[in-house]
């Protein structure tokens, strides 16, 4: 099964990320306004960049079973920024060649595989930000972190599922590549904004 190839495989990146990405200080409620925004930014910049690239990569049956329309993000960092006064024009230009896979199945899975497991983890960091006093009434710009509401085990079931079926074991090396260079995007961004 790839889904558990997948963690296994990218477990050192997904780490490495997490240390950039505030995780201690969300858990432990003292995340500042300022990282949250970087932390927006980030997501915006790399979502901006691959969401509808990655979208638009599937096959037409793939993504009616993903209901890739259903699992945009960019609306929703989108009234974040707007809410948070982050002008979308004047984000940084990045200084490193961005990872976009290959239009193979197994690849943009792989890639999806990040993307989509960065809001498996939305609702508990959103009930953390919220409980952080710099956040307290701060719901309005929370969209990209509560995302998918009460769906998220549900998408995330059914996003593991249509990925263990659709990706062969000869595509196995290929889908997790890509999900290491996605998560490296991240990783690659997270350092030069912080």
């Amino acid at each position: 099964m790839i889904a558990n190839i997948l963690r296994a495989e990218t477990a050192d990146k997904h780490k490495e990320l997490e240390s950039l990405m505030f995780v201690n200080e969300i858990m432990n409620n003292s995340l500042s306004v300022i990282d949250y925004k970087k932390l927006l930014t980030i997501n915006y910049i790399i979502h901006q960049k691959l969401e509808n690239k990655l979208a638009n990569m599937l096959d037409a049956d793939l993504a009616e079973k993903l209901k890739m329309n259903d699992r945009l993000k960019l609306s929703s960092l989108e009234k974040d920024l707007q809410y948070w006064d982050i002008d979308n024009l004047t984000l940084p230009e990045l200084n490193f060649e961005l990872f976009i896979p290959r239009k193979n199945t197994a690849e943009v899975l792989g890639a999806l595989y990040v993307l989509e497991g960065a809001t498996l983890g939305g609702n508990v960091i959103k009930k953390h930000i919220l409980a952080n006093s710099n956040f307290a009434t701060a719901e309005g710009g929370l969209n990209y972190y509560g995302v998918y509401g009460d769906e998220l085990g549900t998408k995330w079931k059914n996003f593991v599922s249509i990925l263990n079926e659709s990706v062969s074991e000869a595509d196995y090396k290929a889908c997790v590549n890509s999900a290491n260079e996605t998560f490296e995007n991240l990783i690659k961004l997270s350092k030069q904004l912080n």
